[in-house]
């Protein structure tokens, strides 16, 4: 069997250098990457017996030294900028996860973002959070543990003080949508539209595409947020290129962004679908998990790299040009940031990562 230096060595660079690499732009932007130290959790749910914990078993932290090591491992040969922030669950510790994530905002290519739900933090520190310590945005929390939604809505996640505030300063608003249904669930695709509609100066960016892993939900999805000129889609683990095809077919491919959802993202392996729910395919060695099947008879790489040939897949099935493909790996986000407080937050962070 190989150690992972071997496997990393004669299998995920050599795919990496023929497969990966030319696709991509000279410089990338992933717009979705968890980093926490292990005190940033009070608990860890999959180690309790909440409905719903065993859902996504991962590591118990990602600090911020191990996000930029494995950022230079799985991409040697550009930069390569991160938007990040902390566990957004019921098990974070949110105060010290969002200070955390303040003074990422001090390190080149790192653009935080705070956790932010109904009533969750005070509006003066979100709002200091962006004008002094230099986030971007908001992470939604999401107050249930793994697939446990309940009857969770957007207009529970997110508060009127929480979105006045991102509507007045442009803020990015990154939603992992509730609901069994994900975005195909009529009440979502109203929660999504109200907040897109009501706060035209936000830009809410939809995580893992709406939760729609599967093509059948996209098709089901896609034409609610069609015609919201505010609303994102980022490509956290979605490996899917029908998924992505149907995405480009039905807008424009710059409301698509490039995402990982490191640390999960790491594991060798590829998102699949059997019947209604996807799965994880992955290599053994890594924990049980709800949805997570184990073979080491499969000849697998880093599910980031599955991700970005999703991308491209659907981006030659869409005929898009490769000025449009590299947008979603980098311009395409780099226009969100630019957004926030019109282009003064990434100049202030800029000028302020120059001076340090």
């Amino acid at each position: 069997m190989m150690t992972d230096q071997e496997r990393y060595e004669q299998v995920d660079m050599p795919f990496y250098r023929a497969e990966i690499a030319p696709v991509l732009p000279p410089r990338v932007l992933d717009f979705h990457v968890h980093t926490s130290e292990p005190e940033h959790r009070r608990t860890v749910p999959w180690k309790t017996d909440a409905p719903g914990a065993k859902y996504m078993v991962t590591t118990e932290a990602y600090p911020v030294d191990d996000l930029l090591a494995d950022r230079a491992r799985l991409f040697p040969d550009r930069p390569y900028g991160i938007v990040c922030f902390g566990w957004a669950g019921p098990s974070s510790d949110v105060e010290k996860t969002n200070a955390y994530a303040s003074r990422l905002a001090a390190q080149k290519d790192l653009y935080p973002l705070l956790l932010a739900g109904n009533g969750l933090v005070p509006v003066e520190d979100l709002r200091r959070g962006v004008c002094e310590d230099g986030a971007f945005g908001y992470k939604v929390f999401m107050d249930w543990v793994g697939d446990n939604y309940g009857d969770v809505t957007i207009e529970h996640m997110l508060g009127t003080a929480e979105r006045e505030l991102a509507d007045e300063l442009g803020l990015v608003i990154l939603l992992h949508v509730p609901r069994a249904g994900r975005l195909a669930d009529p009440v979502v695709q109203e929660g999504v539209r109200d907040l897109a509609c009501n706060h035209p100066n936000a830009r809410i960016v939809l995580a893992h595409c709406g939760r729609c892993y599967l093509p059948d939900e996209m098709a089901r999805a896609v034409d609610s947020v069609a015609d919201l000129d505010n609303v994102y889609l980022d490509t956290a683990m979605v490996m899917d290129p029908t998924v992505l095809q149907i995405v480009l077919e039905q807008i424009p491919s710059s409301r698509l962004v490039y995402a990982t959802d490191l640390p999960i993202a790491l594991m060798r392996g590829r998102r699949v679908y059997v019947m209604d729910h996807w799965v994880d395919m992955v290599l053994e060695g890594y924990p049980a998990s709800a949805y997570r099947i184990a073979s080491e008879g499969i000849r697998a790489s880093f599910m980031v790299y599955e991700i970005i040939l999703a991308i491209r897949r659907a981006a030659e099935r869409s005929g898009l040009t490769e000025s449009e493909m590299h947008g979603i790996f980098y311009d395409n986000g780099m226009s969100l940031l630019e957004h926030v407080r019109d282009g003064r937050q990434l100049a202030e962070v800029e000028a302020r990562r120059s001076a340090s």
